[in-house]
């Protein structure tokens, strides 16, 4: 079932809580031997959390009163959200032994609207790369699911439980959810808190949530989306919309009428001929719901911002300057790097960010000058990889897709599957953007699509091998301060996107 599937019938008390877990449980402990997906379970917290969400989806039967409509949902949550008691390694071997402090402001909205911890999933160490090489694709367990938030994707893709919490600082949870057939939203910057986060870069990470459909990942949003008071940030933007965000399409033979979709022409770096041939077919169904594409020229990024990526992720990783053996090796030079880059002045970095604000009002404006609604770009540039085929990509360099945009000029994307190679047999996704806070707008625009495009449902074959996931239990929360129990967490910079123009 997917994600709006399982809420329906446990809101209707045709289902609890616990049987949806233990099927979840029972389907992981049979199949992600081959995959890697989770780093950690927690079945005593996970079953304790579905009997409250029981008890609490029976008494609003009773009271005829609305619960949130993530209650009772088994969740994945990207290892590097903290969630008190628990442990929290960003897949490294430098953080083994960490226990998080408190919980992550997505998890606090997660956990108070009812939704089930069933784990912590793998990510590439960090959140560095692009790979997540330790999590097979379940598709072809040979091939990566992406990165970083691979092992989220591969969570969903393999049926392993009904949605997932992963993170965005340079196509991270865009790669995965184009390599693995699932859905994900990375939304306006800002919108949902990154506190209690493990960074990668504070100014371009986004927290993502991720499901098997649009609809699914646009129902876990709801409950993230809004202001927290740890994240000044989020209370910046427009109000969330009153009734959550949309989970159905509209109705009628034209439903996208009116609506202006670019399609760049200059994506760089280009994706290979079987999945452009992917791409082109999507456009050409967006046309048949009453579309009007056109060609457009993305604005060039200024080189300057990855200099500004590496300032920031140095900022954070020189507390681990006295264990660098500890990382991966390829991650060991990045991070090295990343530290080295500290000796660029505070006036410079300032200019770096100067340029981000520019390019935030070159994307701004050609969606005004093309009156523009969206732009779409594939998924991924890359027709499947190889688990170690891209170790020691930073997802900031952009390599193995166009994503980078969306981060700097902090607009919202959705990701949706849209295929497969026709040389690989490899899911193939699109991307969806917008401009900075028209998160709704998008979301609508990707369900209509979605509507004619359900190969979402479409399932992997996967092999029975037994998981060899630790499970583990609660114990007391490390000392803190901050929710992940490390130093240099919380966000020193942070600036919302530039308001859209006109």
């Amino acid at each position: 079932m997917s994600a709006v599937e399982a809420a329906a019938l446990l809101h209707a008390g045709e289902m609890h809580p616990r049987e949806l877990l233990d099927a979840c449980l029972a389907r992981t402990r049979a199949h992600d031997g081959a995959i890697g997906a989770w780093i950690r379970l927690y079945p005593e917290v996970a079953y304790t959390a579905a009997d409250a969400a029981g008890e609490r989806l029976a008494r609003a039967r009773r009271e005829q009163a609305a619960a949130p409509l993530v209650c009772g949902l088994p969740v994945a949550v990207k290892d590097i959200f903290a969630v008190s008691g628990l442990p929290l390694t960003a897949s490294s071997r430098v953080l083994e032994g960490n226990i998080a402090s408190g919980h992550s402001g997505a998890w606090r909205r997660l956990e108070d609207a009812g939704a089930v911890l069933m784990g912590h999933a793998h990510t590439d160490e960090f959140a560095i790369g692009v790979a997540t090489p330790q999590v097979g694709n379940p598709w072809n367990t040979d091939m990566s699911p992406g990165g970083s938030s691979g092992g989220s994707a591969a969570v969903l893709a393999a049926r392993f439980a009904p949605l997932a919490l992963g993170s965005d600082t340079g196509g991270s949870v865009r790669f995965p959810a184009s390599a693995c057939g699932i859905s994900s939203i990375k939304p306006t910057y800002g919108r949902i808190t990154s506190h209690g986060m493990i960074p990668l870069t504070w100014t371009r990470d986004h927290v993502g949530p991720m499901g098997r459909s649009l609809a699914d990942a646009a129902l876990m949003m709801t409950t993230l989306a809004g202001a927290d008071p740890a994240d000044p940030i989020t209370a910046l933007g427009p109000a969330v919309p009153a009734a959550g965000y949309p989970l159905t399409a509209g109705r009628g033979a034209k439903p996208l009428a009116g609506v202006r979709i670019g399609l760049p022409v200059n994506t760089d770096p280009a994706p290979p001929e079987a999945v452009q041939r992917v791409v082109d077919e999507t456009a050409r169904l967006l046309e048949s719901l009453g579309a009007v594409t056109v060609p457009v020229t993305m604005p060039s990024l200024p080189e300057s911002l990855v200099t500004g990526d590496q300032v920031e992720m140095g900022s954070y990783h020189q507390q681990f300057t006295d264990r660098l053996g500890l990382y991966r090796p390829e991650n060991a030079v990045v991070a090295g790097v990343a530290v080295a880059s500290l000796v660029l002045p505070a006036g410079d970095y300032f200019a770096l960010e100067r340029d981000r604000l520019r390019y935030q009002s070159e994307y701004n404006r050609m969606f005004v000058d093309q009156d523009l609604d969206a732009i779409m770009l594939p998924g991924a540039a890359v027709d499947g990889a190889r688990r170690q085929e891209f170790l020691g990509i930073s997802v900031t360099a952009g390599v193995t897709g166009d994503v980078r945009w969306a981060n700097y000029s902090g607009a919202p994307v959705v990701t949706l599957p849209a295929g497969y190679s026709a040389e690989t047999g490899m899911p193939v996704g699109v991307q969806l953007g917008a401009r900075p806070w028209q998160d709704e707008q998008l979301i609508e625009i990707g369900l209509e699509l979605q509507e004619v495009l359900p190969v979402w449902r479409d399932e992997p074959q996967l092999v029975a091998a037994a998981a060899r996931t630790p499970e583990v239990g609660r114990v007391p929360p490390g000392p803190g301060p901050d929710p992940t129990n490390t130093i240099g967490a919380a966000a020193p910079v942070r600036t919302p996107p530039m308001n859209p123009i006109g």
